[in-house]
Formats: structure tokens, sequence, C-alpha cells
């Protein structure tokens, strides 16, 4: 078990030499267990082999709660997660790309007022929605604030009826039929809408597991 942690400590004294990974978004380690050891090598040499490239990616840290926007290695915005669950979390072990962003539902026209379609903003991004990705893996997005009764009460039956599908799911699915792992993510509305904008087709993505 030597190899794993040399190989980790490798990987952080390069990293600050190739300028692939920023030293305050480092994940926090513990260094007595060989299993997260393990876990944040090999997302460290993931990102690494992502970061060489002059494009923004995810990092979803399931551990610290926390989605991070990063390029170069660099972060550039942090989301925290209020509650995440997965299908099998085994399974979250490469880079996913992003199919397609979510659609945007942009706002109706007044011909009488203006011809102009206003541009989009921050505002017309959704709060819920789901992301397909290739090697397959569903990320389903959701959100509510505090304030907004409603939307908390949306919230919950939303969470209550993906549960009622994937129990019906599992009744009338093969045992041995293939299944794409899954991923349930909370966050604030604001946060929702920040990520839908910065999301592009093709980004890749980058999961961190929790080891128990």
């Amino acid at each position: 078990m030597t190899f794993i942690p040399s190989l980790f400590s490798l990987i952080l004294t390069l990293i600050p030499m190739t300028s692939t990974v920023d030293p305050s978004s480092r994940p926090f380690v513990d260094v007595t267990d060989a299993a997260a050891l393990q876990e944040a090598t090999r997302v460290l040499a993931e990102e690494v082999k992502v970061a060489a490239r002059p494009q923004t990616y995810v990092l979803i840290d399931l551990p610290a709660n926390t989605i991070l926007l990063k390029g170069r290695g660099i972060e550039l915005h942090r989301i925290p997660i209020k509650h995440w669950s997965t299908s099998d979390q085994h399974e979250l072990v490469m880079t996913f790309r992003l199919k397609e962003r979510p659609p945007v539902a942009r706002r109706k026209i007044d011909p009488s007022i203006s011809p102009e379609q206003e541009p989009i903003s921050l505002a017309d991004m959704p709060t819920a929605y789901s992301l397909q990705f290739t090697p397959a893996l569903t990320i389903t997005l959701d959100s509510y604030g505090q304030a907004s009764l409603w939307g908390m009460a949306a919230h919950f039956v939303r969470q209550w009826w993906r549960l009622v599908i994937k129990w019906w799911r599992a009744i009338w699915t093969e045992a041995n039929s293939a299944v794409a792992p899954e991923l349930d993510l909370t966050v604030s509305v604001d946060d929702a809408q920040s990520l839908a904008w910065m999301l592009t087709d093709g980004m890749p993505v980058l999961i961190r597991r929790p080891i128990h």
C-alpha cells in the first residue's frame, strides 16, 4: 500500500510545477486512510489530464459536498451541495462528458412593445434539470430556497416522484440488464441557475467519491 501514498505525494509535488491544480482547491484527504488516498490519487490523475487542455471542467467533490468549476486546475466557481444521492458510486470512476447543456425557456416576445428578443440572462436559466453524459451517466440537479414554501414543496414532490420512478424501474428491469448510474444533487436556486449558465456541450466532469 506504500505505492498509493507515494503516487499521491508525487502528483502533489508535480502539480505546482505544472500549474495544473490550484493548491487552495485540493481536496482534504486523511493520509492515514489508504482507500481515501487511492480515490484522491485517481481523481488527481484524471484532473491533471483534463487540466492540461485550455478548457473549463467540473469537479463534483461528494465528500466535501461541493461542485467546483475549474480551468487549468484553477478554481473559478464553487457551489455547495445541500444533499446528494447516487444509485451506484462504484461506476463514477472516469471522466464523463456532458452531451448537451440544459435547455433554456426563452421569454415570449410581445410584438406590440418591441420586436427585438431580449438576450438570455441568468434569470432565464432552469432551476431543476437532468444532464446526460457519455459514458452513460445521468445527473439530476434540483434546487429550493428556504424562503419559498412553494419552492420547497415542489422540490420534495419532485424528489418523491423520482423515487417512485426508480422503484418502478427496479421492479420491471431485468436483473441482468445494464442500468446507467444516476447521481442526484440538490443545491440552492441561484446555484442551480449559475451552473446551468456555465455548462457547455462536451464539458468534462470528474467525480470524487466518498470512501468508507
